[in-house]
Formats: structure tokens, C-alpha cells, sequence
């Protein structure tokens, strides 16, 4: 089959051409990604690696058919590795990390869920849209089909606005925080972040969420995704990892207040979170954390905090932010790097062994892929994974939003409830259901 690039302008407004080329091909896999003024589409799978969730198989899927064998031993990182290496395809690589991807490469005993603990993707059909410009890769007369549809666009689906969804506590979320604040007095930990869910009883309209939720955030990665019978569109505010030409970054957010409310109200909680002595250990032990797991991976002397506790807006709530930096060691890959920062430090906890222990005691199911990480591969030199926050998710069972707060021992529980009730405002709202218009 023959490959063709194309490039060309477009006066229509960049995220309505993205919602609706997903929601033209919502039958097919694909994969979406916003990264600054940039979004990168992939649909059709030209090839996929998909692990199961309990750590067993791996299937890999590719035009000349399907194969699926053991993993007998192998680590998911070198598999991850031979699927990439092999790949001259010259297109992204899209995937998922599942949040028991950490649970399984540190052998520790957890309860498998339905979502895969790594999935990567290669598409068919690439586009990248910048502004005006937007930019079509793939088999000819898979992206001349596309070329026209975008070209003679009749615009965006209708869709229903979004439902109300009540996100009160209906798994007693409470006595969650108060276990984790016994189990930290007893010293077998120093910071949890236990989470909650709210279940969705009906499909969710993924493209139509997608927009709806975008125009009222302002995430630092955005994204869609469609794969093997998974769904999930988000709005992620933070990297995990992002490593660029050696240069290695994780972006620790820990400590948050409401973003709702009048510009003075806003102002108030803006300088509560500031001042709070909470908040500030909870960041200040993040970021501690964060240099110490760069170190595994660079020379010492090349970790810097870049940023430290500066205000970071995402949506419905405002967080204390940081950047710590360094470069790469040389017998080290992006691999390694993702293994030692997987999951955030601010979505599992500290010490990371013992946290992610507690939460399989202190949470009644698997957390599937919240927590987890979306990651764009560009080639050799260029990866990053993005935190599965703010998220709406869907299976053949299920769908349903997710939050979580970062429990020490100043937490006080109700604050900390509060806390799951101001970030699932950066997603119940924009949820668009999948009925007829």
C-alpha cells in the first residue's frame, strides 16, 4: 500500500475539527492528544500491543495478523521496547498505562480489573493540527477520504447538553481517609491519596465530552482514546515523565483549592492554598520525593527544581505546581524513566511501595486506568506520559468519573471529601451522554 503526506489550511475552529473527525470514525480505534497548540490524531491501527490486565499475555496485532503469547517472565518495559524498536513506520505511538502497570513491574499482589495494563497503538491515518494548519499522513486513499471529509465538513454532530451527575459520597469515602490517617500514625506511610468513584448509568458520547469539557478547562495534556473496546476522555493536569532529547521532566501538583466563584472569591482560595500548612508539607514531600526518583535515573548534579509551589489553574480548581529537571544517564531509556516515575507520586503516594499497597487495601476495585498515564511516543528521543486525571471512563460494563485527595497526617477528612467534590467539577459537568439527539 502506498503512503501520502498532505498539508493544508483550514479556517475551522481546531478542537471542533478534532470532535468531529473522532466522532466520524467513533466505530474505528483512535487516539487523540493536546499538547500545548498542538493536536495529534491517530486513527485505524496499523499496529498494537495490548498486555492483559493480570500481567500474563501479550497480543500483538499488525497486518499480518494476530498473535498472542506468554510473557513468561519477560518485563513489560523490554516487551514495550522490542514493539517500539521493531517499528519504522515513521508515526506516533499512542497507548494507555494502566494503574496496576506499577503494582505488577514492582511484584506486588493486586486485583486485576478489564482494562490492559499497557496497550500502545501505531495508526493508520496520523493527523497533527496546529491553528490553520493541519497535517494528514497515511495509506492514500485512506487519507484522501479523510482530506475530503474535513474539507466539505458539515460541522459538529448535534448532541444533548450535558446531565446533571451527582457526585456525592456514596461509598462512605470518609472512612477511607480515617484508615489511611490510622495506617500513617502507625508510621507505614506518609502520604496516601485514596480516591472515590461516580458511577455513569449510561453510555457516554466521548467526542461530544471531549468538546464540551475542553471549552471549560485548561489542562496541561488533553485526550481521547478509543481502544479495544476502551474508552476515555480527559484533561489530564500534569506529566508523570516527559523525556526529550535526554532532558527528563515530571511535573508534581499537590495541594488544591476551588477555582470557582467571583475573581475575589477565587483570590481568597488562591492565597488559603498558599498559606495552608497542609498543603505546603503535601507539595514540599511530593517534590522531595520527585528529586529523589530523578536521581535513580540522572546524574545528581543535573536534578533542579525548575519551578517550585507556583499556582496552576485546571478547570474547577487551582493546585501548587512544581518542576524538577535532569538529564538522563546514558545507559538509561525512556522505559526506565516511566518505570521509576510510574504512577505520579501525587496520584499513589509516599513511600510509592507502601502507598500503592494501601490503596489496594483501602479502595473496594481496581482503579482500571485512572491514575494512570496516556503516552505519546514521537521516536527514539521523545516520549511523555500524561496523569489520568479529570476523566470520564468507559467499558463494555461501565462508565464512570474519578477522584481522589492526598491524604498526611494534618489531613482532616472533610476537607479532604471537599477536595474529591472540587476536582470531579472539572469533569461531571461536561459529560455528554450517548442518546439521540
Amino acid at each position: 500500500m502506498s503512503q501520502m503526506s498532505i498539508t493544508f489550511t483550514s479556517q475551522a475552529d481546531v478542537l471542533e475539527t478534532v470532535v468531529e473527525v473522532l466522532s466520524k470514525h467513533k466505530k474505528d480505534d483512535y487516539y487523540a492528544y493536546e499538547r500545548g497548540e498542538y493536536w495529534y490524531i491517530g486513527i485505524g491501527s496499523r499496529s498494537s500491543l495490548v498486555i492483559d490486565s493480570k500481567g500474563q499475555t501479550v497480543t500483538v496485532n499488525n497486518e499480518s495478523g494476530q498473535e498472542s503469547r506468554s510473557i513468561d517472565g519477560s518485563s513489560i518495559a523490554d516487551i514495550a521496547r522490542e514493539f517500539t524498536n521493531n517499528l519504522t513506520s515513521g508515526f506516533r505511538i499512542f497507548g494507555q498505562a494502566g494503574f496496576n502497570y506499577a503494582a505488577h513491574i514492582l511484584e506486588q499482589k493486586y486485583t486485576p480489573g478489564n482494562w490492559p495494563l499497557l496497550a500502545l497503538f501505531v495508526p493508520r491515518i496520523e493527523l497533527a493540527l496546529h491553528r490553520h494548519t493541519i497535517t494528514l499522513k497515511g495509506v492514500d486513499e485512506e487519507v484522501k477520504a479523510l482530506y475530503d471529509s474535513i474539507q466539505n465538513s458539515t460541522g459538529i454532530p448535534p448532541f444533548q447538553n450535558a446531565q446533571p451527575i451527582h457526585t456525592e459520597d456514596r461509598v462512605n469515602y470518609i472512612e477511607r481517609i480515617e484508615n489511611a490517617l490510622f495506617d500513617i500514625s502507625a508510621g507505614y506511610y506518609k502520604k496516601v491519596i485514596p480516591s472515590r468513584t461516580v458511577e455513569i448509568p449510561h453510555k457516554v458520547n466521548m467526542p461530544a465530552t471531549l468538546l464540551s469539557g475542553r471549552r471549560s478547562n485548561n489542562p496541561a495534556r488533553s485526550f481521547s482514546l478509543n481502544h479495544a473496546g476502551y474508552r476515555a476522555t480527559g484533561f489530564s493536569p500534569e506529566l508523570v515523565v516527559s523525556v526529550n532529547n535526554r532532558r527528563i521532566t515530571t511535573e508534581p501538583l499537590a495541594g488544591t483549592r476551588s477555582n470557582i466563584g467571583t475573581k475575589e472569591e477565587v483570590e481568597k482560595l488562591r492565597e488559603e492554598l498558599l498559606d495552608d500548612p497542609k498543603e505546603i508539607v503535601e507539595h514540599v514531600i511530593s517534590v522531595r520525593e520527585a528529586i529523589t526518583e530523578l536521581q535513580q535515573l540522572c546524574p545528581r548534579d543535573t536534578v533542579k527544581v525548575e519551578d517550585l509551589m507556583s499556582i496552576r489553574t485546571r478547570g474547577s480548581v487551582q493546585h501548587l505546581g512544581s518542576r524538577v529537571t535532569g538529564i538522563l544517564s546514558p545507559e538509561k531509556d525512556m522505559w526506565d524513566a516511566f518505570d521509576v516515575l510510574f504512577p505520579s507520586i501525587t496520584a499513589s503516594g509516599i513511600p510509592k511501595h507502601a502507598a500503592l499497597e494501601a490503596i489496594q487495601r483501602l479502595e473496594d476495585q481496581p482503579r482500571e486506568l485512572y491514575s494512570g498515564a496516556i503516552i505519546m511516543i514521537e521516536d527514539s528521543e521523545s516520549f511523555e506520559a500524561a496523569l489520568v486525571l479529570r476523566t470520564v471512563f468507559q467499558d463494555q460494563n461501565r462508565a464512570w468519573i474519578q477522584a481522589g485527595a492526598g491524604v498526611i497526617s494534618q489531613s482532616n477528612p472533610q476537607r479532604e471529601l471537599m477536595e474529591t467534590h472540587e476536582k470531579l467539577a472539572s469533569i461531571a459537568p461536561f459529560v455528554i451522554l450517548d442518546v439521540p439527539t
